[in-house]
């Protein structure tokens, strides 16, 4: 063997069985449920600062999941996913819609949020706007409030 030739040849992973690559989608859906429950608590308790850290690990873990998707796909023995196996990939599949299925929950939530931060931030301008038409200067510069200075928040 020369030099040359140890450079050029490449270990090809050895192919893992089937059932361990339904157990590792498994698990990997368990994973993703888990960071979805943990999005989901963070948006309802308003801790946003821990979303950006979620998002990358719910991010991750997709790029598994469709890793070992496509692994399942291009198996040798894929056919028996449809015979032998389907009652686990029935199974597989049920987690992956409630994955889904929460995933647009968290969804609905953050686009609630958003909204409701849209309308918090125009009360806040028209309070803002309304206080600054009612200032005036004094002889010296500075500036004083001559009107009513109420926020309405019923908006």
């Amino acid at each position: 063997m020369t030099r040359r030739s140890m450079h050029k040849t490449k270990t090809v992973p050895a192919i893992r069985s089937l059932r361990d690559y339904l157990d590792e989608q498994d698990q990997l859906l368990d994973t993703v449920m888990r960071v979805l429950n943990k999005e989901y608590k963070a948006i309802k308790e308003r801790r946003l600062a821990e979303l950006d850290a979620i998002s990358e690990e719910k991010s991750s873990c997709m790029l598994k999941l469709q890793a070992n998707d496509q692994r399942l796909k291009l198996h040798p023995q894929a056919d028996l996913l449809k015979t032998e196996f389907l009652p686990r990939v029935n199974a597989i599949k049920a987690k992956l819609t409630q994955c889904k299925q929460q995933n647009e929950v968290n969804g609905k939530l953050i686009s609630l949020a958003m909204a409701s931060n849209r309308r918090l931030s125009a009360v806040l301008m028209n309070a803002r706007d309304k206080m600054s038409k009612n200032m005036t200067y004094t002889d010296k510069g500075n500036t004083v409030a001559t009107g009513p200075l109420r926020v309405n928040t019923n908006v």
